[in-house]
């Protein structure tokens, strides 16, 4: 099962990747292939959404959404949790290492300005305007090898 767990760039130093709550997308037998890909978006904006909260309470965060896609271990068992919306869920945090990590799904520093706008809102409205921007910006695809590129990148 993939999960899309929520970070900010400093956890990308650090020796095991953060344990935190995910976000699953649980498609139904019948979609699509292309409908899998859309609910798999779908998730990962959901975890972006989350990392902009950590970044917004992680004091010195650098101004990035960052999401590992992290395939659960064969030894863990997950069951997701509420609905976000339709067949997208939370996923219980659970234990798992840098080789469990699939992808890097980071804003790349151009960004940097957009996101900074949505961590300094100081209103509801400031920080939906800035977000509705901030959705011009893709997030950039690395291999989990890519971390030390990756806080370069960001560090200029």
């Amino acid at each position: 099962m993939r999960v899309y767990v929520p970070a900010v760039l400093s956890e990308l130093s650090v020796l095991l990747p953060p344990v935190r709550v995910g976000v699953v997308a649980v498609p139904d037998a019948a979609m699509s292939g292309e409908d899998v890909e859309v609910l798999e978006d779908d998730a990962i904006t959901e975890a972006a959404l989350s990392s902009l909260e950590l970044a917004r309470e992680t004091d010195g965060a650098l101004p990035a959404r960052v999401v590992l896609a992290v395939d659960t271990p064969t030894s863990t068992t997950l069951t997701p949790g509420d609905e976000v919306e339709p067949h997208i869920f939370t996923a219980p945090s659970f234990e798992y290492t840098w080789s469990d990590v699939a992808a890097i799904l980071v804003d790349l520093p151009d960004a940097a300005s957009a996101v900074s706008a949505v961590l300094e809102a100081d209103t509801q409205e400031g920080a939906d305007e800035a977000v509705a921007a901030l959705w011009e910006f893709s997030l950039a695809w690395f291999d989990r090898s890519e971390r030390p590129h990756v806080l370069a990148l960001h560090k200029g």
